[in-house]
């Protein structure tokens, strides 16, 4: 293809010269090439440019291939076009790049072509690893069933009839789904296929950071902080890392995989006499009670009685019934923060905010009564719902 060897400081110049002119190659990119650009010339343009461009030296280079926009421009190389067409509708984009992780919904109408659809958007994602289908969630702790079906090694592509062909302890190693995520600057560890976890819900950790400061302004201290269905630990990373705005710390789960890697998280990110791997509910350093614990109970515990500030309540599915176990944790006489988030449909939205304002009361003067705010469809018929209670008990 034809270019315009044009030295660096110019190329803005001679770029927009060229588009005005009407001879810009379409879809090519420029060059570089030393301390000169290519800018690259459509081939209908005329041979003789005109004088504005005579003084630049032409030459012929290459351009690189074109990259598909869209993952599923890859599949179109991997299946007929008829058989993209026939199923137009269902091929979908649901998706989650989660460290070097692709996970992926697919709707059963193209249940068939999984792993074409999987080595697709595996080519797609460059920085991915393992693509894997999610069968949704399961179980006590709400884990993700996740199918692997497409794995990169180096430049290659694996699909399950390769990937099976791996020896054992090479296969074992390479489906391994533990990776490190980044959201909002902080690193964190997870497991997706031992623990929930979703990039979706970084917005409403930041949002929680943002209120927890606001309480501390009003209290003029650090807060007390409980997160009794903490996970991996995604909302505590963002709040202390936070200077002077937690104090004391209750971070615990149900699920023993979820506190194993909390509790590695919780030594990346500085804190001391972390246990190296899951154990119950103790107080590890003066203040920072972490570990495996039903929350349910916890309110059984005299020392958590009235000790915390701020409460996160993140069950969707059970927040509504668990919510009155853990309010007796709340700190008396002084203003205090619930966040919560429920899964609810349309209609039974009037009855949950009614319920909510029985049990969360006395609203801090100045503060609104809380109420379920929609944030994001959770399925075809149901929201994720948070509210935010602003308290003086």
């Amino acid at each position: 293809m034809r270019h315009l060897r044009v030295p660096k400081r110019e190329t803005q110049t001679v770029f927009e010269a060229i588009l005005r002119a009407g001879f810009l190659a379409p879809r090519a990119r420029i060059l570089h090439d030393g301390d000169f650009t290519l800018v690259p010339v459509d081939d209908d343009a005329p041979p003789q440019l005109g004088d504005e461009f005579a003084h630049f030296e032409e030459v012929e280079a290459e351009q690189p291939e074109v990259e598909p926009h869209k993952w599923i421009d890859h599949l179109k190389v991997i299946l007929p076009e008829d058989t993209i067409e026939e199923f137009g509708e269902f091929w979908g984009n649901s998706q989650e790049i989660m460290g070097d992780l692709l996970v992926f919904r697919i709707e059963r109408e193209v249940d068939q072509f999984k792993q074409e659809v999987a080595i697709a958007k595996l080519m797609h994602a460059k920085k991915a690893r393992l693509a894997l289908c999610d069968h949704g969630v399961e179980g006590e702790f709400r884990v993700r069933q996740l199918e692997p079906l497409a794995l990169r090694i180096g430049a290659d592509i694996l699909d399950l009839e390769q990937i099976a062909r791996l020896d054992d302890e090479e296969r074992q190693e390479q489906l391994s789904t533990r990776t490190m995520v980044r959201e909002h600057m902080r690193s964190i560890r997870i497991d997706p296929n031992k623990a929930y976890y979703s990039i979706r819900l970084g917005a409403e950790r930041w949002r929680t950071v943002e209120s927890a400061e606001k309480l501390r302004e009003i209290i003029g201290r650090p807060l007390s902080v409980a997160d009794p269905y903490c996970g991996v630990g995604p909302a505590i990373v963002h709040l202390i890392k936070r200077r002077g705005l937690v104090g004391e710390l209750l971070a615990s789960d149900l699920n023993p995989d979820a506190v194993d890697l909390l509790f590695d998280n919780l030594h990346r990110w500085g804190a001391p006499n972390m246990p190296k791997e899951s154990a119950p509910l103790s107080e590890v350093s003066p203040g920072w009670r972490v570990g495996v614990a039903d929350a349910l109970t916890l309110a059984q515990d005299v020392d958590l009685v009235g000790s915390f500030d701020l409460l996160l309540v993140n069950l969707p599915h059970d927040t509504m019934e668990h919510l009155p176990h853990l309010l007796p944790m709340l700190r008396r006489g002084s203003p205090t923060l619930v966040r919560g988030w429920v899964v609810a449909a349309d209609d039974d939205l009037p009855e949950l905010n009614s319920h909510l304002v029985q049990l969360l009361h006395p609203v801090l003067d100045g503060y609104p009564i809380p109420s379920l705010e929609k944030r994001r469809q959770y399925n075809a018929t149901e929201w994720l719902c948070r509210f935010e209670a602003w308290l003086e008990l």
